[in-house]
């Protein structure tokens, strides 16, 4: 693929990244967001965009690569969660200030580069060895000895951290991988999973993405959980909350679960947890303040005063919800026998 070696400067002294220095192959067999995800990511790990550049805005960036903006709205977010953008209303969409350190990411460059130049050296070109390699990845998800599961979640750091610990808990009976909810149809698309599993907050998001290709696996979370979500919504009227969260997506879907549980007259006020501006806002303003897994991570719970008002926005699985999920491994395990005995 052919991207520009530099774009034009935005107001913060760094290329913007543009639609021009973007290649879209409609004949790939790579997904059009994946292709523009690696690229974006690529030039933020290489340094071509530098902290504080700006992306096109969503529509500019849709209209001139001719694809849907929810499409490039969907890049954007998961950019953001993998800590590589960040996004403000009103403002666009800049690289975070301290983008993600990519392990080994100039040692892997050397590889792809010496795979493509061996390649066209034997005639191939590049959407071919993207292509190959993907296919190549495919082929080692096929079902294996042990249950192959997809856990979904709002951002990809909570999955990847409730995958490990569903991991932990069926070490010899599961596969089990970190997603986020809105790469739920490609990753099924492209890879086999015998379950998808999530939280019971995004049950209903996870059904109607999965399109009853797999069973969905609905989990409860543990009690502590739900009394935090009980006492916000029992302030009184007037009482202002602050939420905290790696990205924006994440404090929406915080907001989401307190209006679902019945939070009414309470003000909800959000920031990232690179928005100074936004943190003292909250710190001199909120009576109760709701940090994610990142902020409490990062040590955010130690910037403000009064420590008393600060909760944890994290839970433990319940163990019904565990029990529940053992069922449906052991039904994936049973109907795989039932086929090898008919088969045989």
């Amino acid at each position: 693929m052919s991207t520009g070696t530099s774009g034009p400067s935005d107001e913060n002294g760094g290329s913007a990244a543009t639609a021009s220095e973007v290649d879209v192959e409609r004949d790939s067999d790579v997904p059009i967001s994946t292709q523009i995800y690696w690229q974006l990511a690529y030039q933020i790990d290489s340094g071509r965009l530098l902290p504080g550049a700006r992306l096109a805005p969503v529509r500019e960036m849709g209209a001139a690569l001719r694809v849907n903006p929810n499409t490039i709205r969907a890049v954007y977010r998961r950019l953001a969660d993998a800590g590589y953008v960040m996004s403000r209303h009103g403002a666009g969409t800049h690289v975070a200030d301290r983008p993600p350190q990519r392990r080994g990411a100039d040692a892997l460059a050397g590889i792809v580069a010496e795979m493509l130049r061996r390649a066209a050296q034997a005639g191939f070109g590049a959407d071919e060895v993207a292509a190959a390699a993907f296919a190549a990845a495919t082929e080692r998800k096929r079902p294996g000895p042990k249950v192959q599961i997809l856990f979904a979640e709002c951002t990809n750091a909570d999955a990847g951290y409730d995958a490990t610990r569903l991991g932990d808990a069926f070490p010899d009976l599961i596969d089990v991988e970190g997603a986020h909810l809105d790469d739920l149809p490609e990753r099924l698309d492209r890879f086999h999973y015998d379950l998808v599993a999530t939280t019971t907050f995004h049950a209903d998001e996870a059904q109607a993405l999965v399109h009853a290709r797999v069973p969905v696996v609905a989990m409860l979370v543990g009690p502590g959980y739900l009394e935090l979500v009980h006492e916000i919504a029992g302030l009184p009227s007037g009482s202002r909350v602050g939420l905290i969260c790696a990205s924006e997506r994440g404090a929406e879907n915080i907001a989401e679960t307190l209006s679902l549980s019945g939070t009414t007259g309470v003000e909800l006020v959000s920031a990232t947890m690179d928005s100074d501006r936004d943190l003292d806002l909250i710190d001199r303003t909120a009576d109760i303040i709701l940090l994610s897994r990142e902020a409490i991570a990062s040590g955010l719970d130690r910037r403000f005063d009064r420590p008393e008002r600060v909760r944890r926005w994290s839970y433990e699985f319940d163990p019904a919800g565990l029990e529940l999920l053992r069922r449906a491994i052991e039904h994936v395990m049973a109907t795989r026998r039932r086929e090898a005995v008919a088969a045989g």
